[in-house]
């Protein structure tokens, strides 16, 4: 009966210290470069795709991408509100949208003209 014992009591102890641990879920931090909208060269979210990945608030310039002056439908990931602006770093006339239903066409206005966005938290 003791060597029964020993054993299941070494088996258990094995399997205690083998067992995986989740990893925590990692918290929602705004500071954090995270993906944030999704830009399609053509109306209805067809052809090229890019995913703009950015801190929450952060102004973010499209030149050097193939984007610059060539968005014309786009999303952003949930819980998210992003703007496009026609000139850099976040100024001149924007327009914004969100994750459902997002744009499937943007207005002839800003049409293949973005050349910055920026997203923040849609309350």
């Amino acid at each position: 009966m003791q060597l029964f014992s020993i054993i299941a009591y070494s088996m258990i102890a094995t399997l205690a210290i083998a067992a995986p641990v989740a990893d925590p879920a990692p918290a929602a931090d705004a500071a954090a470069k995270q993906d944030l909208v999704d830009f399609w060269q053509d109306a209805d979210f067809l052809g090229l795709k890019r995913t703009g990945a950015s801190t929450v608030g952060t102004c973010v310039n499209l030149s050097g991408t193939g984007f610059e002056d060539n968005i014309t439908s786009a999303k952003s990931k949930p819980g998210f509100r992003c703007t496009t602006w026609v000139d850099a770093n976040c100024k001149g006339t924007g327009f914004s949208f969100n994750a459902s239903p997002g744009s499937r066409q943007f207005p002839s206005w800003i049409d293949n003209k973005s050349s910055s966005w920026k997203c923040v938290i849609d309350n």
